[in-house]
């Protein structure tokens, strides 16, 4: 039996473990905010090591909930429901910078810090399961479409139908290191254990992201040769995979970026900038729903889990009778 009737995992059993990791690494990130050693200009008791900007952070807010109504359009539109957390998490971070407005005059309310920094830091992580479901969907129809030359058999390293269950729950595992890490940090003599528990869950969820590069790299390699040129949707699926791969490109500077952010500490260079935050996090992942707006997926190719692929029933069929009759005559001719 193929391991492509693999048993789904239980969705509310995923949905309940992310929701706990998300939950655990707001709590941490509060816990980790003890105020000491601000800069000047800011309160002693203010849990940011800085005072937010209004400027920035008001025009960061309207360009992320103009890129979610952007996102919202395109998923109503087309009716992709498979994608449904993707606006909802950019609709999130849009509200993220708005609620960073009023710590500047509330600096030390911790509540509303835990909100903001759900809100903006940790809702990225939808971006990541975006880019796994999608990629799933596409190899899947790549693998199961006999019209679309390729160079191996299988088109991907894994099973297109695990791609988006594997990563998923790979960065939910990362998020949950990072929260016990945060947790750490609230004590003394455990507090450099924490920074580097924290560390290692970041690096470990950039090894994750790094792998699945890998993946649909290799898959772009496999569905590109000369071949499938002439193919009705090669140039939309070369465009889907550029898009992909710059996502990627993307959300690469920002984890190098969180990386180094959290290698420092919590008192490092980077974390008490907000201009870093802004230019190496927020913006390019501004530019990622940039990317997805433009070419928003079932736009260039339907992504619609399909046993003939990109294909109708009938073009598979009629490229199945044309292999079968070379194989015949290939047959033939070596018995002559």
């Amino acid at each position: 039996m193929s391991s492509l009737t693999h048993k789904p995992l239980n969705r509310h059993t995923t949905r309940s473990i992310l929701l706990t990791a998300i939950a655990l690494a707001s709590i941490a990130s509060a816990d980790e905010a003890t105020p000491s050693q601000n800069a000047p200009g800011v309160s002693p008791d203010s849990i940011l090591y800085y005072k937010p900007q209004n400027a920035g952070n008001l025009i960061l807010g309207i360009l992320y909930v103009c890129a979610a109504i952007a996102l919202w359009f395109n998923l109503l539109r087309k009716r992709d429901w498979w994608a449904l957390a993707f606006p909802i998490g950019v609709t999130l971070q849009g509200v993220g910078f708005f609620l960073r407005l009023p710590m500047r005059d509330d600096p030390s309310n911790l509540a509303l810090y835990v909100v903001q920094t759900f809100f903006v830091v940790i809702a990225p992580c939808v971006l990541f399961a975006f880019q796994y479901v999608l990629f799933g969907r596409l190899s899947y129809n790549l693998q199961h479409d006999p019209t679309i030359p390729k160079r191996k058999p299988s088109v991907t390293l894994l099973n297109p139908l695990l791609f988006g269950r594997i990563f998923i729950l790979s960065d939910v595992f990362t998020f949950i290191i990072q929260a016990i890490g945060g947790s750490f940090e609230v004590s003394d003599s455990l507090q450099y254990a924490g920074s580097k528990i924290f560390l290692a869950g970041i690096v470990a969820q950039g090894v994750s992201y790094a792998v699945f590069m890998a993946c649909s790299i290799y898959t772009h390699w496999v569905i590109t040769l000369p071949g499938a040129y002439s193919h009705p949707l090669y140039r939309n699926i070369q465009k889907l995979f550029l898009v992909l791969h710059s996502g990627s490109l993307f959300i690469v500077i920002r984890s190098i970026y969180r990386t180094i952010e959290m290698a420092q500490g919590f008192r490092g260079y980077l974390i008490t900038h907000e201009i870093y935050f802004f230019l190496l996090d927020s913006i390019p992942l501004l530019l990622f729903n940039l990317g997805w707006i433009i070419f928003w997926p079932t736009d260039l190719v339907p992504l619609r889990r399909s046993q003939s692929g990109f294909a109708t029933e009938d073009d598979a069929h009629v490229q199945q009778r044309e292999t079968e009759e070379k194989a015949n005559v290939r047959l033939l001719a070596s018995e002559e």
